[in-house]
């Protein structure tokens, strides 16, 4: 049964977890589960390691974790009750007490089953103050795209950044939100039988026009379909906007319900169009047919996208400048945190460890494992968390596509690098639907 999961803790720099707070969302409960937490973690040298999380009902979480730098890191669940995957990120304590004020552009996928039948997704903008105010918004919901106004509220955060609030359009969304700092929140949906997550950020460098996009970027989709299993499509690629309303090329990879559909398909010219507010719209044109999305920039070179013309696919994600550098093998160098999570024809699997580069074809990777049916890996001698090696090759082309062959982990692992030191992932092998993110270890 699928759940989403939100919270934060306090660490003391000594392998202890002082406090927390943690929410727990699965469709079959009906309504969150709030508790307190303490713990313990420990991290290797490698910046690899777990994290126990000792609830207040008497249960546990383990994480498994893989450090970017100090404020960031990646993570997945790591013990037997379930596989997910997502991200940790140092909050300010100063403004955790604070509700959001400012223009925010903010995104929302929200599931009701295993369908893309029940999903929605949701990317617009909301005017705060002190957490209350206005908006508009695109939303898909119930097979129809719709620009609808909506209002907005957010409560007061506890001490640690906890919040409730709502969102209202034609229907009301519940959700707990954490405060990271002044300028992003993060969203949990609470409305019993549905599940989901978000984030809003606040909005810079208004007023945006079409030469706000001018340039190469890097997207990621992500879609839930009708498809068990399997269920769901991941899209990564690039394109390039000219600054006057076309895109004028690209590059795609697209794995759905584990049937490779786009291996560096070609984006051809397309158009798009941004308003003073920062909504934009854009056709991405390639073997697949045309990709209409609709998209909130979030500031320059960063917005948040939903695909308008396929509802039976519910998709939303994200594009972010991608650095004008050229690029090569040598452009992968040094190590690399990454996270992957989805879906293989029999089993859900999630992997995070560090992604170790030469700079000239060879690459190794070091992570920890969670599957479904076998649960962690953990070595039987010690019963510590157990990493796994495998070695390989990679080639990265000029356009900053970049393929890896790692036997016995996937024989076309695609990067699309950002730049040379970030990128999203997509294993592109038949009978999985699996992607994830990378980031160089500082």
């Amino acid at each position: 049964m699928e759940f989403r999961e939100a919270g934060v803790f306090v660490t003391d720099g000594a392998g202890h977890i002082t406090s927390g707070e943690d929410d727990f969302a699965e469709i079959a409960f009906g309504t969150v589960i709030h508790t307190t937490l303490s713990g313990s973690y420990a991290i290797r040298n490698d910046g690899i390691g777990t994290a126990v999380l000792n609830l207040s009902n008497g249960g546990f979480l383990t994480l498994a974790i893989t450090m970017i730098d100090s404020t960031r890191a990646q993570i997945t669940e790591y013990d037997n009750f379930a596989t997910g995957a997502g991200s940790l990120v140092k909050q300010n304590t100063a403004v955790t007490g604070l509700a959001p004020t400012g223009t925010f552009a903010f995104r929302l996928h929200n599931v009701g089953g295993f369908f893309a039948s029940t999903s929605s997704s949701t990317v617009g903008l909301m005017n705060l103050a002190s957490g209350v105010g206005s908006g508009s918004e695109d939303v898909l919901r119930g097979g129809a795209v719709n620009t609808l106004s909506l209002n907005a509220s957010f409560n007061v955060p506890d001490s640690m950044g906890r919040g409730t609030g709502t969102i209202t359009d034609t229907a009301t969304t519940s959700f707990i939100y954490y405060v990271v700092d002044a300028n992003t929140v993060r969203l949990l949906t609470s409305n019993p039988g549905i599940i989901g997550l978000g984030a809003a950020q606040l909005q810079t460098g208004s007023p945006f026009s079409n030469a706000s996009l001018n340039g190469n970027y890097v997207f990621g989709l992500r879609a839930d379909t009708n498809s068990f299993g399997t269920e769901g499509s991941s899209t990564v690629g690039s394109f390039t906007a000219d600054g006057a309303g076309n895109i004028t090329q690209g590059i795609l990879d697209e794995n759905e319900d584990g049937v490779v559909t786009a291996t560096g398909a070609s984006v051809t010219p397309g158009l798009y169009s941004i308003a003073s507010n920062g909504r934009g719209t854009m056709t991405l044109n390639s073997s697949l047919g045309t990709i209409s999305e609709v998209f909130y920039m979030v500031g320059p070179g960063l917005a948040y996208m939903l695909t308008t013309n396929d509802p039976s696919r519910v998709e939303d994600g994200s594009f972010v400048t991608q650095q004008a550098i050229t690029y090569s093998n040598s452009t992968l160098s040094g190590q690399y945190a990454f996270v992957t999570h989805g879906f293989t024809s029999t089993d859900l699997n999630d992997r995070v460890g560090t992604l170790i580069v030469d700079g000239a074809g060879k690459v190794t990777l070091v992570y920890l494992l969670n599957t479904f049916t076998q649960g962690p890996r953990i070595d039987p001698a010690t019963g510590a968390a157990s990493t796994i090696t495998f070695t390989g090759t990679y080639s990265v082309a000029s356009n900053g596509r970049a393929t890896a062959t790692i036997p016995s982990v996937s024989n076309n692992f695609v990067l699309y690098l950002r730049s040379a030191t970030d990128g999203d992932i997509l294993q592109a092998d038949s009978g999985v639907e699996i992607s994830g993110s990378l980031s160089k270890q500082q």
